[in-house]
């Protein structure tokens, strides 16, 4: 199984993308030196509307400034369609030596826009691209088909499904998926899955992706991500490797440490964003309401919590 550890990019949910660079280059080298972690995401790339901190704002040098400019190629950066900029000429391209892969997520209502976007990227760039469909939960198996069968005439190098609200069960739900990734394997593209714990399903489903041949996951050091956290890489690596892993979260525990909301259960039980569990907490909200709230909503409410945001607050 490929891993892309996500830790410093999704993790940095925890930490408003703000992680001491000292931690960042402790984290980096261990990694590194990982055999089964093959590309190591820093952050989003050139992207301000959340937060104007470095993992969330990357750029060439402050990813040199990271990777001490080893020249391992092994760095990815993460890009959101609705936020990133689309001018291509503010991505790096192949002539530099840090930076292997660009990954871009797309909602639903962008994928057209975002695919073309991406086209362009990867002819511009040369470097790997991945497409990733977030929130696939809420994705029916024809609408699986019919995007695969699309996605599949673009350049990408990697395609990804996430369980972005952390309620799947793929040792049931896998099914729904094997359409798409039969066809992307059959053009020759690389699949993957990025888990969320929200549930607590993590390891089974990695266990299941194995089972199916899925080639490729993310992890995250203790989990660290959005809500209830990833998969953790320290579960799923090999136990010889596991020493110089383990000094690191030793050295670092309050640093990595998530909070899983109990709120949480209940967005992941309904299939919609963890953003919703903020909401409940602020507002006191006791579970049988909370429970009601989630089960009100529908389509596109279920996955972009802005879109209700302003009649919320």
């Amino acid at each position: 199984m490929n891993i892309i550890d996500v830790t410093l990019r999704d993790g940095g949910h925890a930490v408003d993308f703000d992680w001491p660079i000292s931690f960042a280059r402790n984290y980096y080298n261990v990694l590194t030196d990982l055999p089964e972690v093959t590309t190591i995401e820093l952050g989003y790339w050139g992207q301000t509307s959340k937060s104007e901190n470095t993992f969330y704002n990357l750029n060439y040098d402050k990813v040199c400034n990271i990777t001490r400019s080893q020249s391992k190629k092994n760095i990815s950066v993460m890009i959101d369609y609705h936020y990133c900029s689309h001018n291509v000429d503010d991505y790096p391209t192949d002539k530099q030596n840090e930076i292997s892969m660009i990954r871009m997520c797309s909602r639903k209502e962008d994928i057209l826009n975002a695919l073309e976007f991406g086209k362009k990227l990867k002819e511009h760039t040369n470097l790997n691209i991945s497409f990733n469909i977030f929130n696939a939960t809420n994705y029916t198996e024809d609408e699986i088909r019919n995007l695969s069968n699309v996605v599949t005439n673009y350049p990408f190098d990697y395609i990804y499904f996430a369980d972005t609200h952390g309620d799947l069960d793929l040792t049931k739900d896998f099914n729904r998926f094997k359409i798409g990734f039969d066809i992307f394997k059959s053009s020759g593209k690389k699949v993957g899955f990025h888990l969320h714990d929200h549930s607590g399903m993590g390891m089974v489903n990695y266990r299941e992706l194995i089972r199916q041949g899925v080639e490729s996951t993310d992890t995250s050091v203790r989990g660290m991500g959005k809500g209830s956290g990833n998969l953790k890489l320290e579960y799923v690596v090999d136990k010889k490797h596991i020493t110089p892993l383990a000094q690191l979260i030793l050295d670092n525990e309050k640093l990595l440490t998530i909070t899983p909301s109990p709120y949480e259960l209940i967005t992941s039980a309904y299939g919609v964003t963890d953003n919703y569990a903020k909401y409940g907490a602020e507002n006191n909200m006791n579970m049988k309401q909370f429970n009601k709230f989630c089960a009100s909503l529908h389509g596109k409410q279920k996955d972009n919590y802005d879109i209700l945001k302003r009649s919320l607050v």
